[in-house]
């Protein structure tokens, strides 16, 4: 009789097959910010002044501190290295200060393009600046 016929090889047979079908899926479910990493090319739109601004460049790296940060840097075309997190497709920038700045907002991802919609606001004393803006990051590479 084959080892399959009892209940012994059923259940190593079993075991095998969900070691298998796990290892499998454990290398797809890798880092999630993998996807973002990259450079990309910026093309934003104001909702405030109703313009195109200048296009320019990001860069997305992972946040060595975290497992599910990542680092834009340059974001706003300001130098600024501003923290998002990664759920799924979606990019969450929390609430944050950088020098004068306070940004917020979030995107996501469809294919080599994030879609990000965000707020930049003055907290400088007279606190007189406020943007909305439409952004379109397109991987470079």
């Amino acid at each position: 009789m084959h080892s399959f016929c009892k209940p012994a090889g059923w259940i190593a047979g079993f075991f095998f097959v969900t070691v298998i079908v796990l290892s499998g899926c454990s290398s797809e479910n890798g880092d999630e910010r993998s996807r973002f990493l990259g450079r990309y090319e910026v093309e934003e739109y104001s909702r405030v002044s109703y313009t195109q601004r200048p296009e320019y460049e990001v860069i997305i790296r992972r946040d060595r501190g975290t497992e599910d940060f990542v680092i834009i840097s340059n974001f706003y075309d300001m130098d600024l290295d501003a923290e998002a997190r990664v759920d799924g497709r979606r990019l969450i920038l929390p609430a944050q200060t950088h020098n004068f700045y306070e940004l917020e907002g979030e995107g996501e991802l469809s294919g080599s393009v994030i879609t990000l919609n965000y707020t930049v606001s003055s907290v400088s004393g007279a606190g007189d600046f406020h943007d909305e803006l439409n952004a379109e990051l397109k991987l470079i590479d």
